[in-house]
C-alpha cells in the first residue's frame, strides 16, 4: 500500500524506471509550454500595463503588472536557457506558475481587498494543469500559495469577505491538488505507453536488437554522425534452415538469440540491428579498421563456441558523407564470399 501511495505522488503511478524514461519528453514538454505561458503572460500583462496609463479601474494595480511583466520576461530567459540547461525546466515551470499565483494573490489582496476573490482561485485551478511535474511536488507548491493567500488575507481583507475567501481557498487549493493529482497520473501514464510503444515498434522481439523498421528510419542519418571513420558489419547465420528442420525452431530460435548476443557484446546494442530472419547488421563509428577485425575475430570465435557459423563481411570507410547504401553493399558482398568459403567445406543448405 505504501509503495503504491509512493509511486502515485512520486511518479504519476508508473515506477521510477518509466518516470526516468520519459524525463526527458517531460522537460521537453514543459519547456516549450513555459516559454509559450511566458510569452502570452508578458503580451497580456503588457497590454494591462498599458491600459493603466489610461484607464482609472487599472491604474490602482500599475504595480503589479510592472512586476507581472519584469517577472515574464525572465521566465522568457529563464525558458530558453532551459534547453543547454535541462535543470532550469522546472524552475522555469514553477516560475511561470508563480507568476499567476502571485499575480492573484496581489490582485485580491493588495489592490481589492474589499472585494471577493476570483482571480485567485481560478488560476489555483487551471495553471498547474498546463504543466507535468511530480504530483507530490506540484501539491506542496499549491499548498505554499494557499497559505501565502491566506495569510495575505487576513492582514487585509475583513469579514464577510475573509471568511468567504479562506473558505474557498481551502476548497479550491483541495480541488486544485486532485485534480493535478489525476491529470499529471494520466499524462505521465500516456508518456509511459508512448514510450513502450515506440521501443515495440523498433525492437526485434526475439533477439532484443533493433529491428529492420527501426534500422530503416535510422539510415540515412548514419553519414552525419560519425567524425573521422565508419564501418558495417553484415551478419548472416549459416545453418539455420537444417537446424530447424533437425531439431524444431526453438533451437532455430536459441542459435539466432545466441549469436544476436555475440554481436552486440562486440558492437553495442545502439547500432546493431536484426534486418532479416538470419541478417544482422552492425555500425561501428570511428573505430580504426584493425579494431573492428579484431572485434570480427572475437564474434567468429564466440560463435564457434556454441558449434554455430556465421558469415561475416565488413567494409570501412573514412571519408566524409559516406554513400551508406554502398557502404552496406559492399560488406554485404564479402559476406557473401565467407558464405560460399563456407559451404565450399560442408554440404550445401537445401533449397
Amino acid at each position: 500500500m505504501f509503495r503504491r501511495i509512493k509511486n502515485y505522488a512520486l511518479y504519476g503511478d508508473t515506477d521510477k524506471e518509466s518516470y526516468n524514461s520519459i524525463r526527458k519528453k517531460i522537460e521537453d514538454s514543459n519547456r516549450i509550454t513555459a516559454l509559450i505561458f511566458a510569452a502570452v503572460a508578458a503580451v497580456l500583462i503588457g497590454i494591462m500595463l498599458i491600459l493603466s496609463f489610461f484607464q482609472e479601474g487599472f491604474s490602482d494595480s500599475k504595480p503589479v503588472y510592472i512586476f507581472g511583466m519584469i517577472f515574464s520576461v525572465l521566465l522568457i530567459l529563464v525558458s530558453i536557457a532551459s534547453k543547454k540547461v535541462p535543470s532550469l525546466t522546472y524552475v522555469a515551470v514553477y516560475m511561470a506558475i508563480s507568476v499567476f499565483l502571485v499575480y492573484g494573490i496581489a490582485i485580491a489582496t493588495l489592490t481589492r481587498p474589499e472585494e471577493q476573490t476570483v482571480t485567485f482561485m481560478v488560476m489555483l485551478i487551471f495553471v498547474p494543469l498546463i504543466f507535468v511535474d511530480r504530483p507530490v511536488r506540484m501539491a506542496i507548491v499549491l499548498v505554499f500559495y494557499i497559505a501565502a493567500f491566506i495569510i495575505m488575507a487576513v492582514k487585509t481583507k475583513i469579514d464577510p469577505v475573509l471568511s468567504v475567501d479562506i473558505t474557498d481557498a481551502v476548497i479550491f487549493g483541495m480541488l486544485a491538488i486532485v485534480a493535478e493529482t489525476v491529470v499529471y497520473r494520466a499524462k505521465i501514464r500516456g508518456y509511459v505507453l508512448e514510450d513502450r510503444l515506440h521501443i515495440m515498434s523498433e525492437t526485434d522481439q526475439l533477439t532484443g536488437l533493433n529491428n529492420r523498421n527501426c534500422y530503416e528510419m535510422r539510415l540515412e542519418s548514419y553519414p552525419a554522425v560519425y567524425k573521422h571513420s565508419i564501418s558495417c558489419i553484415y551478419v548472416d547465420v549459416n545453418g539455420l534452415h537444417e537446424l530447424n528442420n533437425a531439431n524444431g525452431h526453438i533451437a532455430g530460435d536459441e542459435m539466432l538469440q545466441y549469436i544476436a548476443d555475440c554481436v552486440k557484446r562486440q558492437f553495442g546494442s545502439k547500432d546493431t540491428y536484426r534486418i532479416g530472419g538470419d541478417e544482422y547488421v552492425a555500425f561501428s563509428l570511428d573505430l580504426p579498421p584493425e579494431e573492428v577485425e579484431n572485434k570480427i575475430s572475437v564474434l567468429r570465435e564466440q560463435v564457434a563456441e556454441r558449434g554455430y557459423h556465421a558469415a561475416i563481411g565488413f567494409e570501412f570507410c573514412n571519408e566524409k558523407n559516406v554513400n551508406i547504401n554502398n557502404l552496406i553493399v559492399m560488406a554485404e558482398s564479402r559476406m557473401y564470399r565467407d558464405k560460399s568459403e563456407y559451404y565450399k567445406q560442408h554440404d550445401r543448405r537445401a533449397r
